[in-house]
């Protein structure tokens, strides 16, 4: 089973919020009522960092919680409080960047659309790259190469989510790191298109205009009902990640959109290995 504490930090900073609002307090007053500032109160609550078991432990004494179910919730903070696997590469990638990992690792299911990049999950270690030298010329080569280390590892899960990818026809006909890169690439994507676990659509050109030109976005659903959806969204130097309800189910209901606009599977299929075979 897979246990990552940053699921586990996300998971209990939803509990305390929703108990802090059940207790009808503000930020403010329970931060007052236990010795600590409203803004700690606040990034604790929006899943910025993870509380001590001993800042919980009298949060929800503050919050009238049952003993038996205090002992559970401490121990989530403890379990949150440790390390990730993609932790051991924290000097290579930035602190947003490892917020998705630790959530990608515990997802079930991974909907994603792109239109101008082949999905990190599916990327070959060349074209990772290639990507990686064009977005960072300035980047040392052991730099670049802790981040391929870590797409690959990241792509090396022993129960990986299911995965459905839409992607711009433009995906296929962008020579990313020059022919032979790009034509190993492809053939990577035919192989894991035809994996049980891993669905990828393309929307070709001539269909035209579409909902969601120009931006990516990716969809995280988890096992547990307990952990809600969520959208992660990635620009250059930061992400947003939308978690309420009614901007989740609009990322659902568009990437539901594009996966009844693109060609089927079998379809998609035929344009990788036709993109491969013209380079």
């Amino acid at each position: 089973m897979r246990t990552s504490p940053t699921l586990r930090r996300r998971r209990l900073a939803a509990e305390l919020r929703r108990l802090r609002i059940h207790s009808d307090l503000t930020a403010d007053e329970a931060a007052k009522k236990i010795g600590i500032s409203k803004s700690t109160i606040s990034r604790i609550e929006n899943g910025q960092v993870t509380a001590t078991p001993s800042v919980v432990g009298s949060l929800l004494r503050l919050y009238e919680v049952d003993e038996a179910d205090i002992e559970s919730l401490v121990q989530i903070a403890r379990d949150a409080r440790k390390r990730g696997w993609w932790q051991r590469y924290a000097e290579a990638i930035p602190e947003w960047f490892d917020t998705y990992v630790g959530l990608e690792s515990e997802a079930s299911e991974i909907c994603e659309y792109h239109s101008g990049l082949v999905p990190g999950l599916l990327q070959t270690a060349d074209y990772t790259r290639a990507v990686i030298r064009a977005e960072h010329p300035d980047m040392t080569k052991a730099e670049t190469d802790r981040w391929v280390e870590l797409r690959m590892k990241r792509q090396d899960q022993e129960d990986p989510p299911e995965l459905w990818a839409v992607l711009d026809e433009a995906v296929l006909r962008r020579p990313v790191g020059g022919p032979d890169v790009m034509r190993a690439q492809l053939l990577r994507l035919e192989e894991a298109s035809q994996q049980p676990q891993c669905n990828v659509q393309i929307l070709p050109f001539d269909l035209g205009e579409h909902g969601c030109m120009g931006s990516a976005f990716i969809v995280l659903e988890f096992g547990d009902p307990a952990d809600a959806p969520l959208v992660y969204i990635e620009t250059r130097t930061s992400s947003l990640y939308l978690e309420e309800p009614d901007e989740v189910r609009e990322y659902i209901r568009l990437f539901n959109h594009l996966r009844a606009t693109a060609v089927d599977t079998r379809r998609s299929l035929e344009m990788i290995s036709g993109a491969a075979v013209r380079l």
